[in-house]
């Protein structure tokens, strides 16, 4: 009995151990993240180098994307906007004469967009002549009640927001500790250090540097992490703001099918962002945008509108559904007539597979990788630069 007893106990300590050192281990990484400005390094640096990097946490990156658009504003005159499926939006989709920065940022929604376009328009518009805005109803954004906020993009205002978060940062970093995706990042970091020649060398740098050292991405071009999160696959921003997605995985054509069945589901996210808003777009969000794309083109501007692309087939198969369907039809049909009235070209590049896009271009259904976006946008651009232009409306695929 005393046997089984020490035993537990034995148990229950090295447990408590683990964990305890897990703990403070997974404690050491948020001190480094939060005893340097990752930020203002990351963006210094990029600028210098012209390299792919990002500041932590990848999944909030409004910080440094405000940084690096404040430093590139003065040799682009091309803003694209959106969540993280523009994000792979890059330079080479747009013709020579538009120099572009991708501000996207993860998780930023339609309303948000409007207040950091609303800014551009007003502080930049001399300077910016194109504002590139998806119309994400994939993942509902249209649809979202309320009013779009204002926003400021001044680095003085981002200095004052980052003093005001930083208490609650501390508690999200000591909660986020315990996590089992920060788990899983300490297993593969201690393997790291255990694997070097230099233990302790990589063991001081990981934990109480503020970046790796400089290293070489396939495609040649430099790249250093701020962060420990996919460290050293050269995962971040390249220099014109589109991500590398580098740490995910493209679709494999085995697994097309199945998952364009299991999007086109009656209980996937896009079914239910369709159900549950009778896709009725929100007014005051499409009057906000008609009120900038007018403001904006009094400046000399253009705003030009999408709907992201989605992987091959999946559009057309919510279409035939019952519970889908008839919602995004009227969601199109909406935006259609919205955009005829106004004036304005809204590239619909749902259905991608018009357009020539493949499943191995995407890392899930409503993430395109830039092979994909590359070939929306060289017809587009080629109907939309002609003399003759496109008119108002919903832009399709010629095929």
């Amino acid at each position: 009995m005393n046997a089984s007893r020490s035993y537990v106990f034995l148990v229950l300590g090295l447990c408590g151990l683990v964990i305890l050192l897990t703990l403070t281990l997974n404690l050491l990484l948020a001190a480094n993240d939060l005893r340097f400005d990752k930020n203002n390094l990351a963006s210094a640096w990029q600028h210098k180098t012209h390299g792919v990097t990002f500041a932590p946490p990848i999944n909030y990156n409004r910080p440094f994307k405000i940084l690096r658009l404040n430093d590139r504003m003065g040799d682009i005159n091309t803003v694209i906007f959106g969540s993280s499926t523009a994000m792979s939006l890059r330079q080479d989709a747009f013709p020579p004469l538009m120099k572009v920065y991708n501000f996207a940022q993860s998780g930023e929604s339609l309303m948000l967009v409007i207040g950091d376009a609303e800014y551009i328009a007003e502080h930049w518009g001399k300077s910016v002549k194109f504002l590139i805005i998806p119309l994400d109803w994939s993942l509902g954004f249209p649809y979202e009640p309320g009013t779009p906020p204002a926003a400021n993009l001044s680095d003085a205002a981002l200095i004052k927001s980052s003093s005001a978060v930083s208490g609650s940062a501390i508690a999200s970093r000591i909660k986020d500790a315990v996590t089992l995706p920060q788990i899983k990042n300490l297993l593969r970091i201690l393997g790291e250090v255990l694997r070097s020649k230099h233990k302790l060398a990589v063991f001081e740098q990981i934990f109480f540097e503020p970046s790796s050292r400089d290293y070489l991405c396939p495609d040649g071009t430099v790249a250093r992490d701020f962060g420990t999160l996919s460290r050293g696959l050269c995962a971040g921003f390249r220099y014109d703001g589109s991500a590398t997605f580098s740490n995910e995985r493209p679709v494999q054509p085995s697994r097309q099918q199945l998952l364009v069945e299991e999007a086109a589901n009656e209980s996937s996210q896009y079914s239910k962002a369709l159900e549950s808003t009778k896709g009725e777009p929100n007014p005051i969000i499409l009057n906000r945008l008609a009120a900038l794309a007018h403001r904006f083109a009094r400046d000399g501007g253009r705003v030009v509108f999408f709907l992201p692309p989605l992987i091959p087939t999946l559009e057309q198969n919510l279409l035939k559904t019952h519970y889908a369907g008839p919602y995004l039809a009227h969601t199109k049909e909406v935006l259609d007539k919205w955009a005829k009235r106004e004036g304005l070209v809204i590239l619909d590049a749902g259905a991608s597979e018009k357009f020539g896009c493949k499943a191995t271009e995407f890392i899930d259904p409503h993430h395109a990788l830039p092979d994909c976006y590359k070939k929306v946008f060289a017809e587009f651009w080629k109907a939309y630069m002609s003399p003759q232009s496109v008119k108002p409306g919903l832009y399709r695929a010629a095929g």
